[in-house]
This record gives C-alpha cells, sequence and structure tokens, in this order.
C-alpha cells in the first residue's frame, strides 16, 4: 500500500498502548489497578443524564441534526458567560467555538496557525498530543526542559533563550498533563509577554483549570485576548470524555479563521453532547464539582502517602491540581537496569499496575511514571502503590 510518508509523524500513543494490555488482561479476569487513563473516576451526574435522557426522548430529531459547525448558539452563549464568570474577564460568545473534545481544539488550531517552519515552544515533559500534530503539520518543535527542582515548572532564563521570530507559538499546560504541576501567575504573564512581544501566540490549555486543591486557576487570556488561545474540555470535571466536547476561547478573528478551518477536520460537535454539555453548565456545574473535587482530593492525598511509605527513595511533587502524580523512580530503576518504559510493561504483565512511561512525553520524563488517583478507591489505591513497590524489588 502507498502509505502516506507524513504519516509517520504519528508513532501511536502510549498511553492508548498501555490501555490496550490493560482490556486483554481485564477480559481475562484480571484485576489490574487502574493509574493510567486520564481520565475522571468519578460518573457524570447522575441527575443530568436524567434530564439529558427525558429531553432527547422528547425532541430526538433536534438531539440528533446537524448544527452550525462552531456548536448551537446556547451552547457558545453558557460558555461566555461560564467563562466570563470564573475568569472575571468579558468573553461573548464570538470569542467561543465549539469542538469535538479538545483533540480537535488542537488538531484545528495548529493547522489555523503553522506555516512551514513554524517554531512551536513545547515544555519538557508536556502532554503527547502537540508534537506529532506540530511535526506534520510542517512546524518544528523546540523544547524547554521543565525542572523537577522548581516543581516542575521553566525557569524564565530557559524560555526567554529560545524565543525568535520563527516562534509562532508557546504551548502551556496549565495545570499540567503528566506532572501536576501549576504554574505561577509570574510565569504565566512572562509567557503571555513573550507572545506579545514576538508576535506569537500563547496555546493556554486549561483542561483541569476546575480540579484544584491548593490555590485557584490563572487566567491567562486575562493579560492579552489578541495573543492567547485557551483550550477546554468537558471531558474533565463534568466527567464526559467520551461525549467529545471541548472548546476554543479565543479573540474574534482568531475564531473567525478557526470555525473555517474547523469545517474541514469534523462538520459539527457531536449534537447530543452539546445539549448535556448545556445542562451541565446551567444546571448542574457548581453543585457537582463541590461533590466531586473533595472525593478527588482525598484519593491525591492517599496516592501521595503511599509513595512516600512504599517508595522512600522516590522524588515526587505533591500536585496542587489535576488528576496526576510524577514520581521519580530513577534509583530503582537503575538497580533493576531497567528504563521506564520497560518496567511499564513488567509493572502491568507482572504486578497488574496501570502506569504510563515518563519517557513518552518527553526527555525529560525518562525515570518517572505518569500515575493517575482519579479511577480507584483510597483502599484500592495503597494496594497499587504497595504492588509497584514490590514489582521494584
Amino acid at each position: 500500500m502507498r502509505i502516506s510518508i507524513k504519516s509517520n509523524a504519528f508513532p501511536g500513543s502510549a498511553i492508548r498502548g498501555v490501555n490496550e494490555e490493560v482490556v486483554k488482561l481485564e477480559r481475562s479476569g484480571i484485576r489490574v489497578y487502574s493509574f493510567h487513563i486520564g481520565q475522571p473516576g468519578l460518573p457524570p451526574s447522575r441527575e443530568l443524564l436524567l434530564e439529558f435522557t427525558k429531553k432527547l426522548l422528547e425532541k430526538p430529531f433536534e438531539y440528533s441534526m446537524y448544527t452550525p459547525s462552531s456548536g448551537i448558539n446556547e451552547l457558545r452563549e453558557a460558555i461566555a458567560e461560564d467563562y466570563t464568570k470564573y475568569s472575571g474577564i468579558k468573553i461573548s460568545s464570538g470569542n467561543v467555538s465549539v469542538t469535538a473534545g479538545s483533540a480537535e481544539a488542537i488538531l484545528a488550531t495548529f493547522m489555523t496557525i503553522i506555516d512551514d517552519g513554524d517554531e512551536v515552544i513545547l515544555f519538557d515533559p508536556t502532554y503527547l498530543m502537540y508534537e506529532p500534530v506540530i511535526n506534520y503539520l510542517g512546524g518544528r518543535v523546540i523544547r524547554v526542559r521543565a525542572r523537577e527542582e522548581l516543581g516542575w515548572e521553566p525557569s524564565e532564563e530557559d524560555v526567554k533563550a529560545v524565543m525568535s521570530r520563527r516562534v509562532k507559538a508557546i504551548i502551556a499546560v496549565n495545570p499540567d498533563n503528566p506532572t501536576g504541576r501549576v504554574l505561577s501567575e509570574s510565569m504565566i504573564k512572562l509567557l503571555v509577554d513573550l507572545a506579545r512581544d514576538y508576535d506569537a501566540f500563547l496555546i493556554y490549555d486549561e483542561a483541569y483549570r476546575h480540579l484544584y486543591y491548593d490555590g485557584s486557576h490563572t487566567y491567562a487570556i486575562k493579560y492579552s485576548l489578541e495573543n492567547v488561545i485557551a483550550l477546554n474540555t468537558f471531558s474533565k470535571d463534568p466527567a464526559m470524555p467520551g461525549w467529545r466536547l471541548g472548546y476554543v476561547v479565543a479573540h474574534e478573528e482568531f475564531i473567525k479563521v478557526f470555525n473555517r478551518v474547523k469545517q474541514y477536520t469534523n462538520l459539527n460537535p457531536p449534537t447530543p453532547a452539546q445539549y448535556a454539555g448545556l445542562m451541565y453548565l446551567k444546571n448542574y456545574k457548581e453543585k457537582y464539582l463541590s461533590e466531586t473535587v473533595p472525593i478527588y482530593k482525598s484519593r491525591m492525598e492517599t496516592m501521595y502517602k503511599a509513595i512516600r511509605e512504599y517508595l522512600p527513595e522516590t522524588v515526587v511533587v505533591k500536585p496542587r491540581a489535576g488528576l496526576f502524580m510524577f514520581p521519580n523512580l530513577e534509583p530503582y530503576l537503575r538497580r533493576l537496569n531497567m528504563n521506564d518504559t520497560d518496567f511499564v510493561m513488567k509493572l502491568l504483565r507482572q504486578c497488574h499496575v496501570a502506569a504510563v512511561p515518563g519517557s513518552a512525553f518527553g526527555e525529560g520524563g525518562k525515570n518517572h511514571l505518569r500515575l493517575t488517583f482519579a479511577k480507584e478507591n483510597e483502599e484500592a489505591i495503597r494496594e497499587g502503590i504497595r504492588a509497584l513497590s514490590q514489582c521494584l524489588s
């Protein structure tokens, strides 16, 4: 078959590869401790699902038909009101485009801004979806090391050193996947200032903006609507990852071009999901967050304490937000003479604990594991970390 050479830009997700192995083990009846998939471990609001089901039966055609590529107007207005409420910056529906999850938001954003040879700054380690898309579109990735000793924040000097007129965008995932790091407000201001000074964009991935356990979220867009493109999703705090619903908040002129481009990535966001997202924002969001965030915080605390107890040589930064922990297992892996990728497969097949190798997120992630505390309860988290420690002995 004459397959595109450019398709080699997409190596396949390490996360999905681990998940396929998990599915095989679970089908054979083996209990696996699920620390690998970055999705909420609690179901969506039951009250929302009941209301949605009722409305779907009442309006089956309306909830199943094509919509504008940018999403139904009611949802864009609700997102604008919600974003204005939490950010403190006045946002209109013209600043919003609804997408099929944040994955489409990422793809269509880069299709909108990248020309051949444009440079895009990524922190290392960080979310693994960005680099393949940039490479496919002819961009060039410039990696800046996120420093573990700084709580996984890059240094200001390192960021400034790579800026040039070829830089089209800086990507900041905040809170971060995989490290759980929250950027300081001074760093966010610096990134916005650099984007403005070099006529670039700050692509600000805010997927976990409501899942904070210490402190609160900083909205980069309040410093520059012209230079910030905020990416958001309904996959995390509403616990709707399979519904495939996300959105972009940005300057109206960018949104106009973005909407034209995204007509070729997806005709419209899933219509049923749009109405469910609208219900969430209008009727259920605050109550649901008040119920679920304390549970995730308890699970985070349990995992952190278990790592400190069972893996005392491990360096681990306690996350202030998000769903991930990123322990450094270098002393243990060195004694085993294994890298993180090989150890993850041993951990899964022999000890039945599912994790993601840190090196999947960049050179700076070597010898680390990405662990999510979202799915398992406190007892299972302790058991899983204990099993992990035994697999290292």
